[in-house]
């Protein structure tokens, strides 16, 4: 609906983590168990949980820490756990990428910290964003507010970094550092819509959450500037049938309705008529209505309220 700066090379920060749960999923199912190692001279840097090696996990737990907490070791552990080398793993990343469509990505580490030449596009991100909702298992874990884990030793509760959640932005990754900014790919399914927005580069404020704000924005301007339109109602006459025993009207029958920019100009026309079908396009498709069959010559009278150029609100 909406884009901005779409192909412009910037830092993903932890969104990475996305892609690195993708990748993770192609070599193990959710239930399976794995046991923590990290690579040789591992820093713990950045949002962390400590989790020790040598520790069994499930891949759903690590999961859990990789997208809900976004936990950095975590990613760290999915990599190792995955192709037993860090340097592996970014291979593995960046084929699922250009598999995804993500031909301006290059990965250069699991967990998103900033490093030069770890880019990606916003298309991009839409490209892997569009692929991660398709996945329900991965869709249920991002959409928790928290989990509970005492791998540490400690019972503990770990909150999620989506403060919108109870927004109903049910997924999908927050991240920040200082060359991306903040930044957020949210879904929200409320209001019998699915509106996906990624916003980056987001003001760094006090509170972090700016982010967050610059969401909310697109999704109010989704519903002031974006909606259906209908060009034909059901019950919306069509043309009329003259012959010598009556006349009698023909209506659409069914709805031909279009999402489109509430702020543009539709025009609808009629085109042509072609094997029995009337032909009609405007600015955003077309339809045709099969016209009714008759034993006379028929003389169409067509409805000119409902073929002009009109504004689609």
């Amino acid at each position: 609906m909406f884009a901005s700066n779409i192909d412009e090379q910037i830092a993903p920060a932890s969104i990475t983590k996305v892609l690195t749960a993708l990748v993770v999923l192609d070599y193990y199912d959710i239930t399976d168990l794995i046991t923590i190692s990290l690579p040789d001279n591992y820093q713990y840097i950045g949002k962390v949980a400590y989790l020790e090696e040598g520790k069994a996990i499930t891949i759903e737990d690590l999961l859990e820490f990789l997208l809900i907490y976004s936990a950095n070791d975590a990613a760290y552990i999915a990599a190792m756990a995955s192709t037993g080398s860090i340097e592996s793993f970014i291979v593995e990343m960046n084929n699922k990428a250009k598999s995804l469509g993500m031909n301006n990505t290059t990965f250069l580490n699991p967990d998103g910290l900033d490093q030069l030449g770890h880019t990606t596009t916003l298309r991009d991100l839409l490209s892997m964003s569009l692929n991660f909702i398709e996945n329900y298992r991965l869709m249920a874990i991002a959409s928790k507010n928290s989990f509970s884990s005492d791998i540490t030793g400690i019972d503990r509760i770990y909150y999620s970094t989506n403060q919108l959640i109870d927004e109903g932005f049910i997924g999908i990754k927050t991240g920040w550092t200082s060359t991306a900014g903040l930044t957020f790919i949210g879904l929200n399914l409320d209001n019998n819509r699915q509106i996906l927005t990624i916003v980056n580069k987001s003001k760094v404020d006090d509170k972090r959450i700016t982010h967050f704000e610059d969401t909310q924005l697109l999704y109010q301007s989704s519903f002031k500037y974006f909606g259906n339109y209908d060009s034909f109602q059901s019950d919306t006459e069509i043309y009329k049938v003259n012959n010598p025993s009556r006349t009698y009207a023909v209506y659409a029958n069914e709805t031909w309705r279009d999402f489109v920019d509430l702020r543009q100009l539709v025009t609808i026309n009629f085109i042509d008529y072609v094997d029995g079908r009337l032909k009609f396009i405007n600015t955003i498709s077309d339809k045709e209505i099969k016209v009714s069959e008759s034993d006379y010559k028929i003389l169409w009278e067509f409805n000119p309220l409902d073929i002009f150029s009109i504004f689609a609100n």
